[in-house]
């Protein structure tokens, strides 16, 4: 599954970026999802729910879950079941030819004859936290069909954060779809489904840990769970990826200093219990390092290169086949950088130490990408991006990531 992810995933890679540049709203509107939708089948098959006719349901789709007055100040599309409910409406067309309204719940009145996307306001759909964020299902209730999933991801955060996953929702008709493939393959002219139709699915998702501190975490925007780096990256990657958010203010990766990660952390605790899960790790210590030793110890160099050999190895016990990349510190526009230089070649060392020890590791030098790119208008202090800063870090992150994941990733 996650190869199928990854390769849709690239294909798409260009469409996204535009779709992500700018800010979107949500419309309330009635519409028919016929926007260049694929053609119908040749052998177009006929759908019942409930004996119903499929020509006589609207899709009805949940509202984000985001705060409004917080989402406006998106630079990235986040109406998800909106764009998800649409791809279903095209893939319903695909198979059976026939066009299906699209409306918000609170935009219309309850019908008798829906297909419910998401957590809606319907009694029939179960709400944002009923489900794992890895689980799906589509299901007939009375005359409705609903199609639901996890959507709420807080609890691979330690509950720090309101966070939220449309990956398991934007893949949940797929075994309908397939189904659907396999009765027309067989000559069958009209599938019925019922209340005993089955299409529950565990995924694979392709799934994120952002491992950090203040600067992973989101402080320096206006609402960390929404403006951080991971949060932007989430929306970027929001059809095949969950990503995780386990960056933890004022922590250091040397274990010398009593607020280091692995002590009483609840986000560590959150990823050694996670750690099997996980595809990537985005590594990102080292700022409070060097801001707590502005002249740098003797000897300190292999206690932070073995204190990263620990956290690494907390991970690779539970999980082989993890990849990390390793990205140092951002430029810091404070007075305590006497030891910043020396931290960052640390850190660049790490990737061939994971390396060294039998797991795969990258390297992005988030220093130069935010030299370059961010500067000091986008921070809100001398160490914290703003809202538009994280936006501008999120998408540097996230066109790395594409090319680790298609392979064709170059450290300059």
């Amino acid at each position: 599954m996650k190869k199928l992810f990854t390769t849709l995933f690239a294909m798409t890679a260009l469409m996204l970026l535009s779709a992500c540049a700018g800010e979107s709203k949500a419309t309330t509107t009635t519409t028919a999802a016929t926007d260049a939708p694929e053609s119908p089948s040749v052998t177009a098959v006929e759908l019942s729910i409930n004996g119903n006719d499929l020509a006589g349901y609207t899709i009805v789709y949940a509202e984000h879950p985001y705060n409004p007055r917080q989402a406006v100040q998106f630079t990235t599309e986040y109406d998800f079941y909106k764009r998800i409910a649409n791809g279903i409406a095209q893939r319903i067309y695909a198979r059976t030819g026939v066009v299906l309204p699209v409306t918000k719940d609170t935009s219309t009145d309850e019908g008798a004859l829906e297909i419910l996307v998401g957590p809606t306001n319907r009694a029939e759909s179960d709400p944002l936290d009923a489900m794992d964020v890895y689980d799906t299902y589509v299901k007939v209730v009375g005359n409705k069909l609903v199609v639901g999933a996890g959507y709420d991801s807080s609890a691979y955060t330690a509950d720090q954060r309101n966070s939220f996953c449309f990956a398991s929702t934007n893949h949940a008709w797929d075994a309908v779809d397939d189904y659907l493939a396999q009765q027309m393959a067989a000559g069958v002219a009209l599938v019925e489904l019922t209340a005993d139709s089955d299409f529950s699915t565990t995924l694979d998702l392709i799934t994120v840990a952002c491992i950090g501190d203040s600067i992973t975490e989101g402080d320096g925007s206006d609402v960390w769970s929404i403006h951080s780096y991971p949060a932007v990256l989430e929306r970027y990657l929001w059809e095949d990826h969950l990503v995780i958010n386990l960056g933890k203010c004022g922590k250091t990766l040397l274990e010398d200093h009593e607020r280091h990660y692995r002590n009483g952390c609840v986000q560590y605790t959150a990823m050694t219990k996670y750690a099997p899960k996980f595809d990537y790790v985005l590594f990102m210590l080292g700022t409070n390092d060097f801001i707590q030793h502005t002249t740098w110890p003797a000897g300190y160099d292999e206690k932070f290169l073995t204190s990263a050999d620990h956290l690494v190895e907390d991970i690779t016990k539970k999980n082989k086949d993890v990849k990390f990349v390793v990205m140092n510190s951002a430029v810091y526009y404070g007075d305590k950088d006497a030891s910043a230089d020396h931290v960052r070649d640390l850190q660049s060392q790490l990737p061939a130490r994971i390396e060294a020890a039998g797991f795969e590791a990258d390297f992005f030098d988030m220093y130069s990408y935010t030299v370059d790119n961010v500067g000091k208008a986008n921070f809100k202090d001398s160490t914290h991006p703003n809202n538009n800063g994280y936006a501008i870090i999120a998408k540097g992150v996230y066109e790395m990531l594409l090319q680790v994941e298609a392979g064709t990733y170059n450290v300059e």
